[in-house]
């Protein structure tokens, strides 16, 4: 089936009935930028279904309707007839030539199709469209976003492209069909499972109900008084957090607008260099065309005072007949045209020798910062390795540390079995940094111990260790211990010696619920901040208490020490908080590593054209000295001759002064002088573009430190979500599910009961509370009745699984069917890929890969190519123009093994290269045996190289217009849009 005509009147910019006929092979439509031509794929888009007016780049359906301009007025109604050639049957339709066609009215919205003039419904066009395959799918309209989304889409979304091509989308709608109408009948199924359960729980004997509902009656007001008061405890603890949170988010806005001036400024600046930097680059530019233009002079002027020379030597040897009056004029003329070149040249070397030194030195300085540099960058690469190495050994201390022992590891392995199994005590308690190693060193081996409810708890879980030869274990109940603590008179002492930190147990945090544990482990030990002062501190309290230093060392209870240097000093507690620290610093240290290596870079540019420019100057003194030498050799000797032939005295030198020489001259001094002003630009240049990279890198942690500010305050809203979600709960719950307000219930409010004994009273109570299941005060309940509705039931549930069952296998007989066509298309279109990526790129090797195998129903499908002289890589890996060449390549290899009828490809080569494009447009040639291609291009070789070719224009504002043209036209519409 071939699409043969397209009319459009009033749709988008055609307010002029525009009329296209395609006879077969390769069309494409050009035109400028905005001239509507694009508008030709949205039309034959619209014909074909399409309902979302985003696809068709308006905001509601009624913008593809004719707007206006400044010379037409907006139209009310839109039309868009496609052409079909059918005579190959593509189509279930009884005509040779048929048309499909769509109608949109202004103000009612209502939208009409058309098949053959015929009213007909949306379902009838898109079934045509389907039967035919140019569906609205992605391989029958395919523009530069199909290209940008086979590149840079997941595996996942890449694989409807192979599903449209497979021809399996019709299944996998009518797969997800049935698996709503699997998931309703799961429903129904666990609906009728519900009702049966209730009702098999009902036939249990009625006289139980009574008693159950004194037992839920008497457990209902043990829950309320609970509960209320712990609701109480709950909104007032975290009225306090809110408040708290609220004062520190005031100052929030300020640093960020501080933050966000910085960046401004930063951008500010940024723009303003880089306008001197363009600057410098033109005036450098300019001065490198002078010196060209100067060497050629130089050339030009050095042949012509070369020819004269040779015409002045000439007279002298006698090679041309000359009286002697004018040999001697002509030996005069000589000498001094000599005498100049001499001057010239002892001016020259002495300008060249200044110019020199200068440069020597300038190289002497440079060499020294680049010394500087290297020295800086490599010790900066000496701590970026030291730091990678620490996280080395705090990963492996880390590993190490969390070997549990044998009993420990089982009983947390198996914590699901123990109802009132907490966690290990070293996953409850947090420390900084500071005091990690400290806190570490005094808890030990307590760090494994198991923190669990109560000691019964404890018993199960020790005979469950006996039972299955588990090992040991230590368990810490929490209703059992007491917290220890250090009197305030000792406390009181402690501070007024120097290095007291503080308690342990102050130094630490846990959940409130875990306090108790906290002080029952640390609350009688001190800390202090070295040995020397903990010493004193234990002496000062008569050795009653354990005190540790911040390095680990310990005085025990009694006055025995122990310390020393540990085989590391990370500790477990703190581990990750340094990890964080030193993977903060890590991009910061790359970072000045980039700076640092920029800037050695410039410097050993620079330092490598001013060695080229000393190179040139000793050259050109070497030159210009040895014509010196010669020079005044040869004047030496002519000076003789001149004496010789001429009794009289050497008469004045002439103000004549020879032209060419002299410009010579002054073209070699402009020449040294362009050169040391390039240097100098270049030398600027560089710095500016150090000083903007130091700004980019400014700028870069100004961002970074506003975003860190954002994510906290971002985790302060949550804090404060939390809070007031917790707030407005207990509020809520006081009030639908006891009818209190808050301030009546503050009356059941204790500030001494233990809240976390109370938390578990309100579960316990909750699943005592659950577990007496439906509670039927009234007990009337028919048994006859229900054993009736339960047969009724049980028969319907067996009808369900019947009806499951069915739809289960017509599920399973689709997979098979979407597998089948799956693996067939990827296999073809593979091996297609393989040889039109060879073409394309002109060798090379590339293949589709599953990302899952085993799973061909959800696998995503992978692009790994391998162009010629590069190395095997993933199609997103590569530059937007290989891309751009890949997807094409493997669009090609799906038309070629599942070819379509019409293809529409909307300036999808805008990201080749010229040759590139020669080759995607020779390539079209072999695929349109088998399909038709609208092709809107730009580019200059797909014109060159399609069959017929129409331009798009608005001769009329807002108004486009179609017409053919040929290849010259072509190429002035692409400069016009050049």
């Amino acid at each position: 089936m071939k699409l043969i005509q397209v009319e459009a009147h009033g749709f988008k910019s055609f307010a002029d009935k525009v009329t296209l006929k395609f006879d077969g092979g390769i069309v494409a439509i050009i035109g400028p930028n905005g001239s509507g031509k694009s508008n030709i794929n949205d039309a034959i888009r619209w014909v074909l279904g399409e309902t979302s007016s985003k696809v068709l780049r308006g905001d509601t359906m009624e913008d593809v309707i004719f707007s206006g301009s400044k010379t037409e007025k907006e139209m009310d109604r839109a039309e868009v007839i496609l052409t079909f050639d059918n005579k190959d049957r593509s189509c279930d339709i009884p005509y040779d030539v048929f048309t499909i066609s769509r109608v949109l009215t202004r103000g009612n919205g209502s939208n009409e199709y058309y098949i053959n003039g015929e009213l007909a419904r949306q379902r009838d066009i898109k079934e045509i469209a389907m039967q035919s395959g140019i569906s609205k799918s992605s391989l029958a309209i395919i523009g530069q976003g199909t290209i940008s989304n086979i590149a840079e889409s997941t595996p996942e979304k890449r694989r409807e492209i192979f599903e449209d091509a497979a021809g399996t989308s019709m299944y996998k709608s009518k797969k997800i069909e049935a698996q709503r109408k699997l998931e309703k009948t799961q429903e129904a199924l666990e609906q009728i499972s519900i009702l049966i359960q209730e009702q098999e729980r009902q036939l249990k004997p009625l006289q139980r109900q009574a008693e159950k509902a004194k037992i839920y009656k008497t457990k209902a007001e043990q829950l309320k008084e609970v509960e209320v008061a712990l609701l109480v405890h709950d909104f007032m603890d975290y009225s306090d957090k809110l408040e708290k949170l609220n004062v520190e988010g005031q100052d929030y806005n300020l640093i960020k607008e501080e933050l966000e001036t910085k960046i401004r400024v930063y951008n500010e600046a940024s723009e303003q260099k880089s306008k001197f930097v363009l600057e410098l680059e033109n005036n450098i530019k300019k001065i490198s065309e002078r010196l060209s233009e100067i060497s050629e002079e130089i050339t030009t002027l050095e042949i012509r005072n070369a020819k004269e020379a040779k015409h002045r030597e000439m007279l002298l040897s006698g090679e041309l007949t000359i009286s002697p009056k004018e040999k001697l004029a002509a030996m005069k003329e000589e000498l001094n045209a000599l005498n100049t070149n001499i001057l010239g040249y002892k001016t020259f070397l002495e300008t060249k020798k200044k110019e020199s030194e200068q440069l020597s030195q300038s190289a002497s300085i440079r060499s020294t910062k680049i010394n500087d540099i290297k020295r800086e960058l490599s010790f900066k690469k000496e701590e970026l390795n030291k730091i990678k190495s620490k996280l080395d050994v705090i990963e492996e201390i880390k590993s190490k540390k969390t070997n549990l022992a044998k009993g420990t590891h089982n009983i947390v392995e198996n914590s699901h079995l123990f109802r009132g199994y907490k966690a290990l005590v070293s996953e409850l308690i947090e420390v900084n940094e500071k005091y990690a190693l400290a806190i570490e060193t005094i808890l030990s081996s307590a760090m494994q111990h198991i923190v669990v409810d109560k000691p019964e708890t404890a018993v199960e879980a020790i005979n469950f260790l006996k039972s299955n030869n588990g090992g040991r274990a230590t368990f810490i109940p929490l209703s059992s211990i007491k917290p220890k603590f250090v009197p305030e008179q000792h406390i009181v002492v402690a501070q007024t010696q120097k290095g007291f930190l503080g308690i342990a147990s102050e130094l630490v945090s846990t959940e409130e619920q875990y306090n108790v544990l906290k002080k029952f482990l640390l609350g009688n030990v001190l800390v202090a901040d070295n040995i020397e002062n903990a010493n004193k501190l234990s002496k000062l309290l008569e050795t009653r208490y354990m005190v540790v230093t911040l390095d680990g060392d310990i005085i025990r209870v009694g006055g025995v020490l122990s310390g020393g240097q540990a085989s590391q000093n990370v500790s477990t507690l703190a581990a990750d908080e340094q990890v964080k620290k030193l993977q903060d610093l890590i991009p910061v240290i790359n970072a000045k590593i980039s700076q640092l290596s920029n800037e050695l870079f410039e410097l050993e540019k620079d330092q490598n054209k001013e060695t080229s420019l000393l190179t040139n100057i000793s050259l050109e003194r070497a030159k210009i000295d040895n014509l010196y030498r010669t020079t005044l050799d040869k004047f030496d000797s002519l000076r003789e001759q001149y004496r010789s032939a001429s009794q009289e005295e050497y008469e004045a030198e002439n103000n004549k002064k020879i032209d060419i020489v002299a410009a010579i001259q002054q073209l070699m001094l402009e020449r040294s002088d362009l050169s040391a002003k390039k240097s100098s630009q270049e030398d600027i240049y560089h710095n500016l573009k150090q000083e903007l990279q130091n700004l980019t890198n400014q700028r870069f942690q100004v961002s970074e430190e506003l975003n860190n500010l954002i994510k906290d305050n971002a985790n302060k809203i949550a804090e404060k979500a939390k809070a007031e979600t917790i707030i407005q709960n207990a509020k809520q719950r006081l009030s639908e599910q006891y009818g209190m307000l808050f301030e009546v219930a503050k009356q059941f409010y204790n500030p001494d009961i233990d809240f976390e004994v109370a938390r578990k009273t309100v579960a316990d109570l909750k699943l005592d509370i659950r577990e007496l299941g439906h509670v039927n005060l009234d007990s009337i309940n028919q048994l006859e009745e229900l054993e009736t509705r339960y047969k009724e039931v049980k028969s319907q549930e067996q009808e369900i699984i019947s009806a499951k069952t069915t739809i289960e296998d017509a599920i399973s007989e689709m997979d098979k069917i979407i597998i089948e066509r799956m693996t067939q298309t990827v296999t073809l279109v593979n091996a297609e890929f393989k040889h039109v990526f060879a073409k394309m790129f002109g060798g090379g090797m590339a293949e589709i890969r599953y990302t899952d195998p085993e799973n061909i129903l959800e696998t995503g499908i992978d692009v790994i190519a391998q162009p010629p002289g590069k190395s095997i890589k993933n199609l997103k890996l590569f530059s937007g123009g290989e891309k751009a060449l890949i997807a094409i390549s493997l669009l090609f290899s799906i038309l070629k093994a599942k070819p379509l009828p019409l293809c529409i490809l909307d300036e999808v080569e805008a990201a080749l290269d010229e040759a590139n494009v020669i080759r995607f447009a020779e390539y079209l040639h072999t695929l349109k045996k088998d399909t038709q291609f609208i092709v809107i291009t730009h580019r200059q070789g797909t014109m060159e190289r399609v069959n017929k070719l129409y331009g798009a224009t608005m001769q009329k504002r807002g108004v486009t217009t179609f017409f053919a043209v040929n290849l010259s036209d072509a190429k002035k519409t692409i400069e016009n849009k050049n």
